[in-house]
This record gives structure tokens, C-alpha cells and sequence, in this order.
């Protein structure tokens, strides 16, 4: 009988030597062999009941372009973090009062603004952008973008910017303009919605750049779209859902964020999916499930959707519900990480 080989380092010598070399043995960490997604972050709705009184408190204690920031907007942080909605994205209120003027900045995270109340001015490389309440506004990574109110009421949208992942991918960077106030304008109002949103793009002038030509969806267009196509039925999981898309590829609006807009007739079915997502309430009330947790939601309410996590939306009775919707989705699509699940 052959004798048992004599080992030449205990095991916790052996860790220790590892440590050391800082190296880490496959076999001992954590993680790496899950059948599924681990997610840290849960299933929050934000009220805005509850933070629009937060917002105007806002501007007794700070001004813009005179205090700590220019720019007046409360984050929600998922509650599993310290900052982000989702791993990948961060949401938020942000207000500008009659009168006022959020100076001009760019950075290299992209932004979108759903607009909510009142109306105002978002200048985008030079172009003056009409946001009116349902509108979508973008703001693409390194665009130079300044906020103007001339009415007579605040204006409040919903911020959903790509900070997280790109804070992660060690690329972000921040710059205020040269004038140090606003931008010169150097565009006509309406100047991008005008020359892109026919779906007819001029052959001298093609824009290179990977996020949409259109700085401003307008409610109008979208809503009357989102109905027209309601007449030809319904998803069991989305409900009639339409995409917000770049008219020079018929792909997302940013490089890093998907934009849709749905209307539910009636309670979806449940669906999960990789992507992680932010929801806003841009008319009617409602609950959603969502991780096994009940969400109750109004207008102008916006919920977080992690990744890999069961959900359905339920409307109330006798209301049109109407959601806005951003995703992470085109983080994911490049790489062949999506993956999808519904229930019957």
C-alpha cells in the first residue's frame, strides 16, 4: 500500500501565502459560480407628496449660482445605497424658480429630464429647448446644458442621469462653462425637433455623435401616438408601450439609457429582466408589485426596479395610467447580458 504524500504547508500557511501575494484562490470566493444575479439594491417608491414641500424648502436655504451648487435637485438613493436609485442610475426632483438661472455646465454622464410641472427653458449646445410638463428633454454626455425659467409659476422635472456606472467605469468628469453664467444661444427654439423629427435627416449635415439628434419629445406627439396605437391592442406584460428613439439608428435615445413611455388599460402580467429601471407616474394612480413588495404610487410618483427582480404594474379602477420609464437596458444589449423572463 502506497503511503499517504506528505504534505509540505498547512492549509492556513498556505491562505496566508496567498494573502500575501495578493492572490485569491477561485475556490474561495464568493460569488463566482451564482446561478443567478446577487442584487443588493430593493424595490422604494419616492412621493411626491411628500418631497415637493422638501423642494421648495430648498430654495430658502440655498440659491443657485450663490451657495454650495448651482443646481437645485434632491437624489433618491436606493435605501440599499449610500448614493444611486439603481446600481447603474440616479433619479430625482430638481427645481428652478421664476426668474432664476441654473448656470451652464457640461459632464460625462448623460442626463434626461421628464418635465413635471410649470415650464421653462433647458439651452443644449446652444439651442433654447422648450420644457413643458410631459415633455422629455435630453442632455448627452458632454453637451453643454444651462436651465432658464421667464414664467411665473416653479418649474420641476424629473432628473435621471447614468452617474453610477459611469462613476464605476472611473470616466467621470466635469467642467463649467467658460462664460461662467450661461451659453451663448446659436440655435433657433425647436431648431433639433425640426430638423430630425420627420425621421428625414439631411444628407450634408449627418450627425455623428451616439445619442439622439432631438433634444425635446414633446408630450403632445408621444401621448397621441401612445393611444393611436392602443387601438390595436395591448401586452400582456407592458401594456401599449412605446420606445423614445434616436431617428438617425431607430436605437435608444443615449448610449447608457432607454427611454419608453407606457399606457396600462388594464393590470400587466410579471416580467424581470437584468436591466434595471426607474418608473414616474405621469398620470393616474396605482400599485406595483415588485420584488413581492407592494408599491402604491400617484401622479408624479417615481419607483426604482432592480435588476433581476419580479414585477407588475396594477392600475386603479376607472383611471388612465400613464408611466414613464428609463432603463439601463443599453449598458447591457452590447455585451449579450439581457435576459428576459414572463409569466404566464
Amino acid at each position: 500500500m502506497n503511503a499517504a504524500p506528505v504534505k509540505s504547508v498547512t492549509g492556513a500557511d498556505y491562505y496566508g501565502r496567498l494573502q500575501e501575494a495578493r492572490v485569491a484562490p477561485l475556490w474561495r470566493i464568493p460569488g463566482t459560480t451564482d446561478p443567478e444575479p446577487g442584487v443588493a439594491e430593493v424595490p422604494h417608491v419616492w412621493r411626491w407628496r411628500g418631497l415637493e414641500p422638501l423642494l421648495h424648502q430648498a430654495t430658502e436655504v440655498m440659491d443657485l449660482g450663490v451657495d454650495e451648487a448651482d443646481r437645485r435637485a434632491l437624489n433618491a438613493h436606493n435605501p440599499s445605497r449610500v448614493f444611486g436609485t439603481t446600481h447603474t442610475l440616479v433619479a430625482g426632483y430638481q427645481l428652478v424658480l421664476p426668474g432664476e438661472n441654473a448656470p451652464a455646465h457640461r459632464h460625462s454622464p448623460g442626463a434626461i429630464r421628464f418635465m413635471l410641472a410649470g415650464a421653462g427653458y433647458t439651452t443644449v449646445e446652444g439651442e433654447p429647448v422648450l420644457m413643458e410638463p410631459g415633455d422629455l428633454v435630453l442632455t448627452p454626455a458632454n453637451t453643454w446644458h444651462d436651465h432658464r425659467h421667464p414664467g411665473d409659476e416653479p418649474m420641476i422635472w424629473l432628473d435621471g442621469l447614468d452617474v453610477p456606472f459611469v462613476k464605476q467605469m472611473r470616466a467621470n468628469f466635469y467642467e463649467d462653462h467658460p462664460s461662467g453664467g450661461l451659453q451663448e444661444l446659436d440655435k433657433p427654439e425647436g431648431y433639433s425637433l425640426e430638423r430630425y423629427g420627420a425621421g428625414l435627416t439631411p444628407t450634408a449635415d449627418r450627425p455623428a455623435h451616439p445619442h439622439s439628434p432631438i433634444m425635446n419629445y414633446k408630450w403632445g406627439t408621444t401621448y397621441a401616438a401612445l393611444k393611436k396605437l392602443a387601438e390595436s391592442g395591448t401586452d400582456p406584460h407592458n401594456g401599449v408601450k412605446l420606445e423614445y428613439t434616436n431617428p438617425l439608428t431607430g436605437g435608444h435615445v443615449l448610449p447608457t439609457m432607454a427611454c419608453y413611455l407606457s399606457l396600462l388599460p388594464e393590470p400587466t402580467k410579471a416580467q424581470r429582466h437584468v436591466s434595471s429601471g426607474v418608473f414616474c407616474v405621469a398620470r393616474g394612480s396605482g400599485h406595483s408589485i415588485v420584488g413581492g413588495e407592494r408599491l402604491d404610487w400617484d401622479e408624479k410618483d417615481f419607483f426604482a426596479v432592480p435588476a433581476w427582480t419580479w414585477y407588475e404594474h396594477v392600475p386603479d379602477p376607472d383611471t388612465e395610467v400613464v408611466l414613464f420609464e428609463m432603463s439601463d437596458l443599453p449598458l447591457l444589449e452590447p455585451f449579450g447580458l439581457q435576459r428576459k423572463e414572463k409569466r404566464a
